[in-house]
């Protein structure tokens, strides 16, 4: 099924249209086109020559990630024979490339990414991602490249780019590409590596689907102390994790530190070693963005404090409600707090849900003017209550230092 997804024009302006992707042999001679000394070796291995030098290359279409995803994330697939086709190159004298092809209309963009951060990293990925903004910036510019917070490298670039392209890789040796003067993009935090790591895991191993019955089951075995929280998903979310910091003795690293008093920071997590907090949330995948704490209290952490930094650990689920399964969750709960009206809270009950995709956002001094403002309401007593921070989804690409699709 073709979705209407963000693509890009020549000139870089976003528009939604249907991915358009190459044949085999349609990618060969694009490649052809515009890199030089293009060939295939006795192995079928797609090979050129610049300068002298041989480079191999891998290569993919770039498209939408698909349903249900948000529409500027695209990929390229990432076949398991990857490393095969790295340590043969190696073997041959290449130089290997992994590269995307992304087609829209007019508009021709390749998407390097560092094969080496496909290679040797622990875990499994099945794809490698591009923004549809980071598209954009490679077709204004010519040229875009970041690196993200673990060193994943990306580069984007035009026809215009190729030879721009292949002078920094070969220029410069070992793993790391060299930075093009023409646009780059630095992403620093003072989070350790090795907490990002530790809270992925987490997210990578937990069970992805939740019923509300039995979730609510293991918080009233535990005697957890929001075992009765009618929006169960979240709640169960901060039980999970809290178990898991206990029983892999990550409380010098991660630990909660609510305070609900009066001039408390009523946030989720506190980050010891470098005096930040976190908060954790849980949203459907519908919702227009996450939904954060209080607008003064995340403020008064950040504004004008380049120290600060709010992270946010946060989990989008697919949700099915507990309406479309005859009340089955909302009459269990009701009957446990000994209700007599069994259908209490039954239109916002949640049946069930499948987690489908996990960020870790880094709200911060720098980038809080992509910050929206959610207004609450009114209160019981008449007056309006606080306002909060929202962070649209079209803005998860500022905030973003770590995501993983959990589907």
């Amino acid at each position: 099924m073709a979705f209407l997804v963000e693509q890009v024009n020549t000139d870089g302006t976003i528009v939604c249209d249907y991915d358009q992707t190459l044949s085999v042999r349609a990618l060969y001679e694009r490649i052809a086109t515009y890199f030089p000394g293009i060939y295939r070796d006795e192995d079928g291995i797609i090979c050129g020559v610049y300068q002298g030098r041989k480079y191999s290359i891998r290569a993919k279409n770039v498209s939408y990630l698909g349903n249900p995803h948000p529409v500027f994330k695209k990929r390229i697939q990432i076949a398991n024979d990857l490393k095969e086709f790295y340590q043969a190159s190696l073997a041959k004298g290449y130089r290997p490339i992994l590269l995307g092809v992304y087609t829209h209309k007019q508009t021709v963009l390749f998407c390097a990414f560092r094969i080496e951060d496909f290679i040797y990293k622990k875990a499994h990925n099945s794809s490698a991602h591009v923004y549809s903004s980071d598209l954009s910036d490679a077709a204004e510019h010519d040229y875009f490249q970041k690196t993200d917070y673990f060193g994943n490298q990306i580069t984007v670039f035009s026809p215009k780019g190729v030879e721009v392209f292949l002078r920094e890789l070969f220029e410069n040796t070992g793993q790391t590409w060299g930075t093009p003067d023409l646009f780059s993009v630095d992403v620093s935090n003072p989070m350790p590596q090795h907490i990002v790591q530790e809270i992925l895991t987490f997210f990578q191993d937990v069970n992805k689907e939740w019923h509300g019955i039995d979730c609510y089951r293991q918080m009233i075995a535990a005697n957890y102390r929001n075992k009765y929280q009618p929006e169960w998903a979240g709640f169960y979310l901060e039980f999970l994790f809290e178990q898991y910091l206990v029983e892999h003795q990550l409380q010098d690293d991660i630990r909660y530190a609510q305070d609900k008093s009066k001039n408390g920071i009523d946030l989720d997590l506190y980050f010891p070693t470098i005096g930040c907090y976190g908060d954790l949330k849980t949203h459907s995948i519908e919702s227009r963005g996450v939904q954060g704490n209080d607008w003064d209290t995340v403020f008064s952490l950040i504004d004008g404090n380049p120290r600060g930094h709010l992270y946010y650990l946060f989990c989008e689920h697919e949700t099915i409600k507990d309406r479309v399964c005859n009340y089955e969750v909302t009459e269990y709960w009701n009957r446990a707090l000994h209700k007599e009206n069994l259908r209490s809270y039954g239109g916002r009950m949640k049946n069930q849900v499948t987690l489908a995709d996990f960020y870790l956002l880094d709200i911060n001094d720098g980038n809080k003017q992509f910050l929206s403002q959610f207004k609450q309401g009114i209160n019981s007593n008449g007056k309006p209550r606080a306002p909060k921070i929202m962070v649209e989804r079209d803005q998860f690409k500022n905030f973003a230092i770590a995501e993983m699709p959990l589907l």
